[in-house]
């Protein structure tokens, strides 16, 4: 199917703003129509962080394990995983895990050093409060919420997302602050413009490949 372009339409220092923007966006989406459409939320933090993050609901936790570590996370996670959820390990004798985010995982990870960590949700369908209960711990943390949309004039590669606290999103180096982004069809470069401009901002710079 491609990508959807990806247009930066909002970069500030104030939280409420850039959300209370992507919020005018929900309300330019087509409900009308029976595409899926959903919201996700990912944040990066640190093993020591990890339990103000429980109360989000199922969630899951990735680890960037270094190899000084890996035999630990092993031996302290493993009587906490899945079977089928081991850490792998990298050449170079690093690892890399990804399982669900319980409070076993949670409390086993504190016994060790903090180790860097990547939680994220699953996608809930619209409409759902779990875009408000994940801003509402990420505290200093990069995060970002993505909402996969239609859009009235458009129902392919569509969507919006707002990213907290410098998280990288579409742009390298990422702004900081706290930015809003638009998907688009290829094909429509002027719905990106139009979207902007109805919810008070304004596209900003070069737009990228997106989804």
């Amino acid at each position: 199917m491609g990508n959807s372009t990806v247009y930066r339409i909002h970069t500030s220092d104030d939280l409420d703003v850039a959300y209370a923007l992507s919020q005018r966006l929900l309300g330019h989406r087509s409900i009308g129509c029976r595409c899926p459409q959903d919201v996700s939320a990912r944040a990066e933090t640190n093993t020591h962080d990890l339990d103000r993050y429980l109360g989000i609901g199922p969630a899951f936790v990735s680890l960037s394990i270094p190899a000084r570590l890996l035999g630990q996370v092993r031996g302290v996670l493993e009587p906490h995983l899945p079977p089928n959820d081991r850490p792998s390990q990298y050449r170079d004798g690093s690892g890399y895990l990804i399982t669900d985010m319980t409070t076993e995982v949670v409390a086993a990870l504190r016994q060790l050093p903090p180790i860097g960590a990547e939680v994220s949700t699953p996608e809930y369908p619209l409409p759902t409060t779990s875009a408000d209960t994940v801003l509402a711990v990420a505290d200093t943390d990069p995060a970002s919420i993505s909402w996969q949309t239609c859009w009235p004039s458009e129902h392919n590669r569509c969507g919006f997302e707002l990213a907290i606290n410098g998280a990288e999103l579409w742009h390298a180096p990422a702004p900081a602050g706290h930015s809003v982004y638009v998907h688009v069809h290829p094909a429509q470069p002027e719905l990106a413009h139009d979207l902007a401009a109805a919810v008070g901002g304004q596209v900003m710079g070069e737009p990228a490949l997106g989804w």
